[in-house]
């Protein structure tokens, strides 16, 4: 392996960018003797101004440290803001984390930021001084000591009057609680034989064959939420029009339909001639 190699293949196993001589050491197993510094500085720079790698502005102006990688800049910035945020053993400032990068990363601080919080690596929490965490942090963590001395007065408070008092721990385990999630209701879709079966009931009670359409919505809605679910004037229409198309139903038509409230409107069922039909009855 020759050493531009070696030297390639190392930085992109690593995800940290990498001093020449922390290269140096990696590599030396691989091609021995060749790997002096003065070699391996070489390389780099030939490699770096090739476009084989990024050369990273890293140290200070009076003694400049390069760094190197063959990842990305945005890449090479998140790798390290995500080392440091995880191993901290608290949140930290995001103006802080800018600060620690080298030179040449900071212009991807923001990039490198969000490609950790899209990921679930890092949580940005909002403010005048924004602070990283390794995790989205529990709403009883952000209680600092102030605001909990704060809400001992509320509890201790609101406890003279109530009963039975609330603790400390109450408290707390109600503010990290998540709200129930909320009942997804699905729509419930008859087949013809309901539609026969309450066109029956309703008949029974009518004294013409024609049974209106909203009266027949409503018998839906009933058997709907029996069954836990909601009733849909599009499902209800869509099913007596595919019935009528097929000769199954005859439909009586409306003469003025604009004198109707909307939501008997928008069960109307559009005929072959005419205006839209408002009454049905089925061809036995």
């Amino acid at each position: 392996m020759t050493l531009e190699h070696a030297i390639q293949d190392a930085l992109t196993r690593s995800e940290f960018p990498l001093k020449a001589a922390e290269i140096a050491k990696l590599i030396k197993p691989t091609v021995g003797r060749t790997a002096t510094p003065r070699a391996v500085a070489l390389a780099l720079e030939t490699l770096s101004a090739a476009g084989a790698l990024n050369r990273i502005v890293a140290g200070t102006r009076s003694k400049p440290l390069p760094l190197f990688t063959t990842h990305s800049l945005e890449t090479a910035a998140a790798a390290l803001l995500k080392h440091w945020v995880h191993a901290a053993s608290k949140e930290q400032q995001a103006i802080k984390l800018k600060a620690k990068l080298p030179l040449g990363l900071q212009p991807f601080f923001e990039a490198a930021l969000d490609q950790l919080v899209a990921t679930g690596a890092a949580f940005v929490l909002p403010g005048g001084k924004p602070l990283v965490y390794a995790h989205k942090p529990k709403p009883s963590e952000l209680l600092d000591a102030t605001l909990k001395r704060s809400l001992q007065k509320v509890l201790q408070a609101v406890n003279s009057v109530r009963t039975p008092p609330l603790g400390w721990d109450d408290l707390v385990a109600w503010l990290d609680s998540a709200p129930p999630a909320p009942s997804v209701e699905t729509v419930c879709v008859p087949a013809e034989a309901d539609l026969r079966a309450w066109y029956g009931l309703d008949r029974l009670r009518s004294s013409t064959m024609m049974i209106p359409i909203p009266q027949t919505f409503a018998r839906y809605q009933a058997w709907a939420a029996e069954r836990g679910g909601l009733a849909d004037s599009q499902v209800l229409r869509n099913l007596i029009e595919t019935l009528y198309i097929n000769g199954h139903l005859l439909l009586e038509p409306c003469e003025r339909p604009q004198d109707l409230p909307d939501h008997e409107r928008a069960l109307l069922v559009p005929m072959s001639l005419g205006p839209p039909g408002y009454s049905w009855c089925l061809i036995s």
